[in-house]
């Protein structure tokens, strides 16, 4: 059984479902508002919240970083600066970490280039995120598995070789790996989350615990991905959809959220297998199953017809799988009609011993 230990809590196949809470930028770059994140993720149930950190000049071209961005979402004039505004000092993000232990909710972060990782590594975050754009970056694959923690890796916009590739590099040192299936669309439609591909990856890689980065703008797809077999997921969350950013409108404000946990835990719940009948299930089924009855007084000594017997509710002495048992029968005593029977309402011919010369 594939299982994985993710700050201490153990998950995988029979685990309960673990969630984190994607932060993402939605704290706008205001530290008490990625505390009011974390407070709202941790109030709703999730087991994570995760930031993104970006050393932004490393990242992007100097021709990308210095463009002009005049989106209504913009928090400056060109999009480099615009990402700046996000990022939190090592001071911001050792303060955020100090409130998430205290809180007892476990924070991660997703670098998106080298300098982050060894940014997060003096955080001393307990595993890291890949994005499904990393995915491309080996450098940074490897940068990350050199850290020997665990990893959970996105796997949206990417083909099944390239996959195949990031696996190997990503679990080369021997970091534990979570895969989680993911449309790489901001949300994504039902249409086009081809949560299949989850079973499908259950399957190519077993000894791997597979999980949903979930885009949805909604939360009931999670659910439909967890009886497919996925165990970690990620969604992104907001104080407020009216808040300005790209992410706001499609994550979860707190009662979302809560729902969404909620849901997943039911789910992990009702997909177990059971033993039926349930103790719960025996008022119903006496009130809604069959028995065989007399259709009329019988007298001892009667042989059973087939228009001797009634099948009727409720399910009171032997029920009505037994009637063709019953027929050809012959009465002990007499019986009433509709009476419950027994079989000790019937002769039982008892075998001869066997005679030994």
């Amino acid at each position: 059984m594939t299982e994985i230990v993710l700050d201490g809590l153990t998950v995988g196949e029979e685990r309960p479902p673990y969630v984190i809470a994607e932060a993402g930028n939605n704290h706008m770059g205001d530290l008490e508002e990625a505390k009011r994140l974390m407070e709202m993720a941790r109030e709703a149930g999730a087991n994570a919240i995760k930031f993104q950190k970006r050393d932004n000049a490393t990242l992007f071209t100097k021709k990308f970083y210095n463009s002009p961005y005049n989106s209504e979402s913009a928090y400056a004039n060109t999009y480099g600066a615009h990402r700046d505004y996000f990022e939190f000092s090592l001071g911001q993000y050792l303060e955020l970490k100090a409130y998430a232990d205290f809180l007892g909710i476990t924070m991660i972060a997703t670098p998106f280039d080298l300098p982050s990782v060894d940014f997060l590594e003096n955080v001393e975050i307990p595993f890291y995120k890949v994005a499904s754009g990393s995915i491309h970056n080996p450098l940074l694959l490897k940068r990350i598995a050199a850290t020997e923690k665990p990893i959970i890796a996105s796997f949206g916009g990417c083909d099944w070789d390239t996959m195949e590739k990031a696996v190997h590099v990503l679990t080369e040192r021997g970091s534990p790996l979570v895969m989680l299936h993911c449309t790489a669309s901001y949300p994504a439609k039902p249409e086009y989350l081809g949560l299949e591909r989850i079973a499908i990856m259950r399957f190519e890689y077993p000894d791997q615990v597979i999980g949903f980065s979930d885009h949805d703008d909604g939360i009931a797809m999670a659910v439909a991905a967890y009886t497919l077999g996925a165990r970690v997921f990620e969604k992104h969350i907001t104080m407020s959809h009216t808040n300005r950013g790209t992410d706001h409108a499609f994550s979860l404000e707190y009662f979302g959220l809560r729902s969404y946990v909620a849901n997943l835990h039911k789910a992990h719940e009702a997909i177990k297998v059971l033993n039926h009948p349930l103790e719960i299930e025996k008022g119903p089924i006496y009130k809604m199953g069959y028995a065989v009855y007399p259709a009329a007084a019988l007298k001892a000594g009667t042989i059973i017809l087939p228009d001797d017997l009634v099948i009727k509710s409720p399910m009171e002495g032997l029920e009505g799988w037994e009637y063709n048992k019953i027929v050809g029968m012959t009465l002990a005593r007499d019986v009433e009609k509709e009476q419950p029977l027994s079989w000790d309402d019937f002769v039982v011919e008892k075998e001869e011993p066997l005679e030994y010369q």
